[in-house]
């Protein structure tokens, strides 16, 4: 009788300590990646899971305590299915009774990985030997992000716009917060000529390509252009640290 009862205890501490140690694959920040219909972002630790910006069962973050069952992740009040890659660092993620993983969430370690994931590609900054300055008055900046996939040049906001003709059908431009300090108003943000265009290009980007799109912008009265550069000061550990920005004025 106690020999049983030693192997079924030692069996139930052996399967708790399997139960926890699955956990381990999660711990850490995911956020949605910029191909999914949710902004999301989530952050798991043991006792708990931090969910900011929910979109399916809640209206404000939401704090709850979790745990691991086989292929399923078991909140107080949900039960996910997940999967992950091979390399552990993304996961798919859908309600039990979806047919399809609509949520796919990418493992952050900074805030330089935080960006890239929102924006859906690398960004390579170059490297120059220049004094770079930091950008200053930041509401009367308006970055434009700038990638290449597959040869084909990707554009990307803050605002989730996808093209140079979207920037300047929604005049997204014009929309910088107002301040106090500035007289030179529109009715939805500055004039034109208070504004300056950060531009964030890839490396991959060549100087044709970027003086091309600074071509078309300039159609548009814009006259202000900062560049850019490669800092290794940007990545932080807090992976919603801001990033101050060091460039240089361009034409």
């Amino acid at each position: 009788m106690k020999k049983t009862t030693f192997i079924f205890l030692t069996f139930l501490i052996f399967y708790s300590c399997q139960k926890e140690e699955s956990k381990s694959d999660f711990i850490g920040n995911w956020s949605a990646t910029s191909d999914t219909n949710f902004d999301i972002n989530i952050t798991f630790s043991n006792d708990s899971i931090l969910i900011e910006n929910p979109v399916v069962y809640y209206d404000r973050n939401y704090s709850t305590r979790w745990k691991v069952i086989g292929k399923k992740i078991e909140l107080e009040e949900a039960v996910w299915n997940y999967k992950f890659n091979l390399k552990k660092d993304s996961l798919l993620i859908k309600h039990q009774t979806d047919s399809v993983y609509d949520l796919s969430l990418k493992r952050i370690k900074n805030n330089y990985e935080f960006l890239e994931n929102k924006l859906g590609f690398e960004l390579r900054l170059p490297k120059t030997n220049e004094e770079l300055i930091k950008v200053e008055n930041k509401e009367l900046f308006y970055n434009i992000y700038i990638g290449k996939e597959n040869k084909s040049i990707i554009i990307r906001t803050d605002n989730n716009l996808k093209s140079i003709n979207q920037i300047i059908n929604k005049r997204s431009f014009l929309k910088i917060s107002k301040t106090e300090s500035n007289n030179k108003k529109l009715e939805k943000g500055f004039k034109i000529d208070t504004l300056t265009i950060a531009l964030l290009s890839d490396k991959s980007i060549n100087n044709n390509e970027l003086d091309s799109i600074k071509s078309i912008l300039k159609d548009y009265q814009i006259k202000r252009f900062f560049r850019i550069y490669n800092n290794e000061e940007y990545t932080k550990k807090d992976w919603k640290a801001e990033i101050n920005w060091l460039g240089k004025y361009e034409n």
